[in-house]
């Protein structure tokens, strides 16, 4: 699967952003570590000129008799502080062999110059080389002196270096932190673009489905002279079946720009799905509002006429506020939507009935010919679509579709093999409008077909032309020929031959007979004159769902009383238009209008609950009949009432509805936590760096304010560490969210856990004028050795301490009680009762802790520098390890914590022997590769390791590293130091290829992980791939030098014993 690469961009800078940060604090820690030096290097430097003054002064006293022995151990003491370095003096040793070795000559010269004193006071300076020797002395002094400057021009050049490196990491720093902001806001631009496309219907360019919605949606109840139109498109399934939905899209345009140019601008005018349309109108009563119909319906014709193969045809229904009292903008749409599924009955039938006519005009012509046309398409040749006209029951292709797919068809289907190329090829549309030119050139096309017995007649009649004289529409009607005319005819045969042609004859004179019964769940029978509801039909195969459709009420019986017991079940949204067909009245009074087919649809409520949509159809017939009560005859109109379950079609039509705006709201949520997200995290790298930078310049300031510069050391410490910090918790939060988070399974000692938990907490506690309490007696651990993560065990217990620490007042109190649960199957269930007499948290905000970024109030992340992903992480952490963790809280009052684990029993250690000494951790004369792609990394690397003793060679990238290794004889490296991401090739498959070659030390040779990703996960990774140890960045040195001397000690030593 190819990942989003945006995302992937994304992590790409904040990891960046990381990297710099890590490399910031260590530059910043370098620089300390420099300008502390300098400070020592100005003392040597004064102490340096210091003994040349005061030997000066010495050699005049003595010369003038005036002994100085007590100058002269001063200026002992400040040799030997020079040399070696002195706390009593505040010197260090200036680790320079050329003032060392000078000073090893000054040491010297003195002791002469104090031998040369000796003879002073014995015979006098006359008779002694006292001045000589002294001027060489305070040669040596000067020397002595400018090697001390040289050194410390060079630390000072260094320091100007480094301050460049973190001016360009803070510069590169901000302007990705830049470039993230600008992400955010250019993010938030394209939501604002898309918000105005998600009102903006891109097919029509009308107002979309979210706009109408929304317009729907408005409580403001509507004026009174507001109107609310439905109109919904005719015949678009067909257009999409036949011609293709590329077609079927422009139809629905060509009807939206005609619906816009036809209502007046001061009307609303948008799209509400897929074939429907809404249309608001102001000011207008209903007879202004029908005339504005008609008024559309004349436009949509007029611009039909330019399409007269795909005329523009819709249903259209309104209502009016002011006949329906009390609706809202939502009412009134419903009761226009029901209104236009009238007029769509009515559009349908007027259509039908003209096609029909139409169709009936075509088969009129095909009977001229006197022949036994079995199944007749009617094409048209300029859209490559045809329309069945006449049709058997076992006609072959669909009801409308391409012309040339139904070719193919035909010769695949219906021809021989070896008549299909000659069938396509005389049947192709360009093959037709070249050779029939006028209602004569008839084709006739005949073909051997599957059947033996048979074969099969093609006839092509042309019905028009083009204004170009091209062929436009042209009826293809089938004919079966049997071979053998004294061949007797099965009866069964006779039988469907004739059933078809008369069921034939009867769709061909506007009988819908069979389709509707097809269609209704139950049919009842009504007598309309006599107000007589006569007798219920249920059809053949109907669920018992359907069946329900009708009231169980005793038959016969009158019909309105069974309209006014069923009208209970009508729910009252729907109650309007069901009472548009329900009682004879009604139905007659529309019957004398000359209606006789009428639709409704309403929602009943069933005894569960449980709501259905209805249609309900009305057919109408009169017939004349004799009453021997009057003895007369007389008119009897009856109805057949046919009843269809629609539920579940409104019911994916809200669904589809439902996710679409699901998805929107998701889509939306979604980016405004991403600003957030981005937003707060500008702000907290922000607060922490602008501490930073601004220490900095006060440093540059006070360079000989050594207290102030160490105070600032700490304190850029302490943001170096806050940011640090921020980066980690945002990274777990990332893997616990992407379920990428490892719990390791290791022995461990909850003893051991506590205390060294209880050692970082004290501390801080301690620091905070926090009183820290531990109930040791009744602190029940029976089962003291337990298998889980210690990291993250550990980090659930920090994360809680910490937020205890951090919102407690001076003089609060810290309590912690364990108990012991139980145990069952070798496992065990531990409870933490963790309490703090701090701030407290609110009802609300204690139901929002565990989500991410939540903290009290809004500046908490400031004041109590927080990123409010602690007990987010902790919560994950928790459930991940199949615990629970509550809290309860009162402000002013304090929190408490329960914590529930559970863990699988371990058994106790074995005894271990004593610990031995401490390692020698010297890493001199260690010969170190190290594989670094970031040159600002590298040479940092470089020079602390170099400046431990080690010999260190600096290659870019995982496959330099390779080679440098397989080009150079087993062993010429103690050690390779590995970043894992790299350009060309990582060092994953840097150690992968490593341990792959062929020689010696290549399964040997200690490779140590020295990257940014710090998580286990990465660990693991890194071990998995064949390296030696792993470390996280920023390093410290003092590990990197225990880990490099441990694994290059064990590596020699195996060799020895090998």
């Amino acid at each position: 699967m190819v990942g989003n690469p945006k995302k992937k961009s994304t992590g790409i800078v904040n990891a960046a952003i990381g990297a710099l940060a890590v490399v910031l604090a260590i530059l910043i820690v370098w620089m300390m570590n420099l300008v502390s030096g300098i400070q020592g290097t100005a003392r040597i430097i004064n102490y340096a000129g210091l003994v040349r003054g005061k030997t000066q002064r010495i050699v005049k006293l003595e010369i003038s008799g005036q002994p100085q022995d007590g100058m002269i151990a001063d200026i002992d003491a400040f040799i030997d502080g020079l040399r070696f370095g002195s706390d009593e003096l505040n010197l260090v040793r200036l680790n320079n062999d050329a003032f060392q070795s000078k000073m090893q000559e000054l040491d010297d010269y003195f002791q002469a110059l104090k031998q040369e004193i000796g003879r002073v006071r014995a015979v006098g300076s006359n008779n002694t080389d006292i001045i000589p020797i002294s001027e060489t002395f305070f040669g040596i002094c000067n020397d002595a002196t400018g090697l001390a400057e040289a050194y410390s021009q060079r630390k000072a050049t260094s320091l100007s270096i480094l301050e460049k490196y973190i001016t360009a990491d803070i510069v590169v720093l901000m302007l990705l932190i830049g470039y993230q902001l600008f992400q955010a806001l250019r993010t938030a631009t394209m939501n604002r673009a898309l918000q105005h496309k998600v009102y903006l219907d891109a097919a029509t360019g009308l107002p979309s489905k979210n706009k109408c919605e929304e317009l729907l949606d408005d409580p403001t109840p509507p004026a009174p002279e507001t109107g609310v139109c439905s109109f919904d498109l005719n015949n678009l399934r067909r257009i999409n079946n036949s011609m293709g939905h590329e077609t079927g899209d422009a139809y629905i345009r060509r009807f939206a720009v005609a619906l816009r140019a036809a209502m007046p601008e001061e009307h609303f005018v948008g799209r509400t799905g897929g074939d429907e349309f809404l249309a608001v109108t102001h000011g207008l009563d209903a007879d202004a509002l029908q005339k504005l119909l008609s008024h559309v319906r004349k436009q949509l014709a007029e611009e039909s006429r330019h399409h007269p193969d795909m005329p523009l045809s819709y249903a259209v229904g309104f209502a009016l506020a002011s006949d329906n009292p009390d609706s809202n903008m939502r009412d009134l749409f419903d009761f226009a939507d029901k209104n236009m599924y009238i007029n769509k009955n009515h559009v349908k039938r007027e259509e039908a009935a003209a096609e029909k006519r139409l169709d009936f005009q075509l088969l009129k012509q095909v009977n001229r010919l006197h022949r036994s046309f079995s199944d007749c398409l009617y094409c048209d040749a300029r859209l490559d679509t045809y329309r069945t006209i006449r049709a058997c029951e076992s006609f072959f292709l669909a009801s409308d579709g391409s012309y040339t797919g139904a070719v193919e068809q035909i010769a695949e289907e219906q021809a021989a093999k070896n008549e299909r190329s000659r069938v396509r090829s005389a049947l192709q549309l360009d093959v037709l409008q070249r050779d029939l030119h006028s209602a004569e050139d008839t084709l006739e096309l005949q073909y051997n077909a599957a059947e033996e017995s048979r074969y099969s007649r093609l006839t092509v009649l042309p019905i028009d032309w083009d204004k170009n004289g091209r062929l436009h529409h042209f009826i293809l009607a089938f004919e079966t020929i049997r071979l053998n005319a004294d061949q007797a005819i099965d009866p069964k045969e006779q039988l469907t031959l004739y059933y078809e042609q008369l069921k034939q004859s009867i769709l061909e004179n506007d009988s819908y007979v069979d389709a509707l019964l097809d269609m209704a769940g139950t049919i009842y029978t009504v007598n309309l004159t006599r107000d007589t509801l006569e007798r219920n039909i249920s059809p053949a195969g109907k669920s018992d769902s359907d069946r329900a459709l009708f009231l169980d009420y005793p038959l016969p019986c009158a019909y309105r009383d069974y309209c006014d017991e069923y009208r209970k079940r009508v729910t009252p949204a729907t109650l309007g238009s069901y009472r548009t067909a329900d009682t004879s009245v009604r139905l007659l009074k529309r019957f004398a209008a000359g209606e006789k087919h009428i639709t409704v649809e309403y929602c009943v409520q069933e005894d569960d609950g449980a709501i259905r949509w209805v249609q309900k159809t009305v057919l109408m017939t009169q017939t004349t009949v004799f009453d021997p009560e009057i003895n007369a005859e007389t008119p009897m109109v009856t109805a057949i009432i046919l009843l269809q379950d629609t539920s579940q079609m409104h019911a994916r039509d809200e669904q589809e509805n439902a996710r679409l705006q699901a998805a929107f709201d998701e889509m939306r949520i979604a980016n405004r936590t991403k600003t957030e997200f981005l937003s707060r995290m500008s702000h907290d790298i922000r607060t922490p760096l602008n501490g930073i930078i601004g220490l900095l310049q006060v440093d540059e300031t006070h360079f000989d304010d050594k207290a102030l510069l160490l105070e600032n050391h700490k304190k850029m410490q302490i943001s170096a560490n806050h940011l640090l910090s921020l980066i980690n918790d945002v990274l777990q939060m990332s893997k616990l969210e992407e379920g990428t988070t490892v719990l390791t399974h290791e022995r461990i000692s909850l003893v051991e856990l506590t205390r060294d938990i209880i050692t970082i907490i004290v501390g801080r506690a301690e620091e905070a004028g926090i009183e820290w309490e531990y109930e040791k007696d009744k602190c029940i651990i029976p089962y003291p050795y337990i298998y889980g993560s210690p990291l993250h065990l550990r980090q659930i217990f920090l994360n809680i301490y910490s937020n205890c620490i951090k919102y407690n007042r001076p003089g609060g109190k810290i309590t912690t009680r364990t108990d012991s649960l139980g145990e069952q199957d070798g496992k065990c269930i531990y409870r933490w009762t963790i309490s703090d007499t701090g701030i407290g948290m609110s009802p609300d905000f204690v139901d929002h802790i565990f989500e991410p970024f939540t903290q009290e109030k809004q500046d908490a992340r400031s004041y109590y520098h927080g990123t409010g992903l602690g007990m987010t992480i902790t919560k994950e952490l928790v459930d991940q390890m199949g615990g629970s963790i509550a809290v309860t809280s009162q402000l002013g009052v304090g929190s408490t914590f329960v914590i529930t684990l559970p863990f699988e029993i371990a058994p106790s250690p074995e005894q271990t022997p004593d610990a031995h000494a401490a390692p020698d951790i010297s890493i001199a004369g260690c010969r170190l590769l190290l594989v670094e792609d970031n040159a600002l990394n590298a040479e940092i690397a470089q020079i602390l390791l170099t400046d431990e003793g080690a010999t260190v060679t600096v290659v870019t990238d995982g496959k330099q590293a390779v080679e440098i290794v397989q080009n150079n004889p087993p062993d010429t490296f103690d050690a390779v130091l590995m970043d894992v991401m790299m350009p060309v090739m990582n060092g994953i498959d840097a150690a992968k290829t490593i341990r792959s070659l062929n020689r010696p030390d290549a399964k040997t040779l200690p490779i140590i992980a020295m990257t940014a990703n710090a998580f286990y996960e990465d660990a693991q990774k890194c071990l998995a791939a064949g390296m030696n140890a792993h470390l996280a960045k920023p390093l410290q040195i003092k590990k990197v030098k225990q880990t490099i001397a441990e694994w290059v000690k064990n590596n020699r030593s195996a060799k020895k014993d090998a």
